[in-house]
């Protein structure tokens, strides 16, 4: 725990008080809901429902229709390309002209990234799967929310999902 902990909006904080509310948490959306580009939502997660706030709107979709409430990694390589002043002078001591091609040579530095989503699945209105996708890179509680739906609708209980092609 940090010691600098954000306090929490009354409204959020009276939601959260509620009885039934098992997990909560905020994060930026990143798709399946019409609101801006990573604008932050709060979900909570009761024991009927789950209930995502965003700044217009409020869903609420109840357990008959949550399909799966997962956390998916991605991982993702960035490649960055440098070249080294002080390489190219050292170079050039030690062995001249040669010596500073080789120590300015351009020298790629890799570095491998990772991100987190929380992926909700469900049966919309229509009857059709839908999903919402929030951006979990920054918030470790949602593999909360995940092992959560994942303990109280274990893959036996829960139907199979049909993709028809």
């Amino acid at each position: 725990m940090g010691l600098l902990k954000p306090k929490l909006d009354p409204a959020i904080k009276a939601k959260l008080e509620r009885p039934g509310v098992q997990a909560f948490v905020s994060v930026p959306c990143i798709a399946g809901l019409s609101v801006p580009a990573k604008a932050f939502c709060q979900i909570y997660y009761l024991d009927d429902r789950i209930e995502v706030d965003t700044p217009d709107t409020e869903y609420s979709i109840s357990m008959e229709r949550v399909q799966d409430v997962s956390l998916q990694r991605e991982f993702y390589e960035k490649s960055k390309v440098t070249s080294s002043m002080g390489g190219a002078f050292v170079g050039a001591l030690i062995a001249g002209p040669t010596g500073a091609i080789i120590g300015g040579r351009p020298k790629e530095k890799r570095t491998v990234h990772s991100a987190s989503f929380l992926v909700i699945e469900y049966i919309g209105a229509d009857g059709a799967p839908a999903q919402m996708v929030f951006d979990a890179t920054y918030t470790p509680k949602c593999k909360d929310m995940a092992t959560l739906f994942h303990q109280r609708h274990p893959i036996a209980a829960r139907t199979k999902k049909q993709v028809t092609l």
